[in-house]
């Protein structure tokens, strides 16, 4: 089992809790963890997984998450800049990949479709999307007020961006998910039109807490790894 080695970012006023597991071949993939009281530890059973597959992976604390510190309001646009900083430690040795869960599918999406980041796979596990006038806000009754729009992530600037991304695109979704909708995936795989490989898989009985499902549904560990080494894997 890899053992992660701790150490921090700095990003603008915030310090970041993050780790690397090294396979040897340097760490080409990002974790980007969810909302809520989500934080890195809670996926490293994931990225050993894929350790032990060749992949080696950096994960983060976002600010107000885990270790990290929680100096300044916390909104969508500022995870991003969180999430462009974290790539400055992945190695560019093999296809560079990124992996973002839940609230992080459209910054995983956002840092994928940047070609001067130079990343050729990208996998969102029961991503969301964001209508762009919820980007720049603090999270909050406003930040909430958007969300709960009816139909409002269909203005997320994800399907225009991705548009230009040439990679692996896999896009994971909970079959029973009653938070994020499947036409997030549905339109993300209709606009890729560039992309290397594009795939929608969905998880039988899954809702959109996959790490409840990782502990308590007796084969979802294995399968979502093998998910996962095949989407980022080089």
């Amino acid at each position: 089992m890899s053992t992660p080695l701790r150490f921090d970012i700095e990003a603008g006023a915030e310090t970041l809790a993050a780790d690397r597991i090294d396979t040897g071949n340097g760490a080409s993939c990002l974790l980007l963890h969810g909302a809520g009281t989500s934080h890195r530890a809670r996926w490293l059973a994931l990225r050993q997984a894929l350790a032990a597959q060749g992949v080696g992976s950096v994960a983060i604390d976002f600010s107000g998450h885990g270790e990290s510190s929680a100096r300044t309001p916390n909104s969508l646009a500022k995870r991003l800049r969180e999430a462009q900083a974290a790539l400055a430690h992945l190695d560019g040795t093999a296809p560079r990949a990124v992996i973002g869960i839940s609230m992080s599918g459209e910054i995983a999406v956002r840092l994928a479709a940047d070609p001067r980041n130079h990343i050729g796979r990208l996998l969102t596990l029961v991503g969301a999307a964001y209508d762009p006038a919820a980007f720049e806000l603090p999270f909050g009754p406003a930040f909430t007020a958007v969300l709960r729009t009816p139909g409002s992530w269909r203005a997320s600037l994800a399907f225009d961006l991705i548009t230009g991304f040439r990679g692996r695109l896999t896009l994971v979704r909970g079959a029973g998910d009653a938070v994020i909708p499947p036409g997030i995936a549905d339109t993300l795989a209709e606009r890729a039109g560039l992309a290397e490989r594009v795939e929608v898989i969905d998880l039988p009985d899954t809702g959109h807490l996959l790490g409840e499902a990782w502990q308590n549904q007796p084969g979802f560990a294995n399968r979502l790894s093998a998910i996962a080494l095949r989407a980022v894997g080089a």
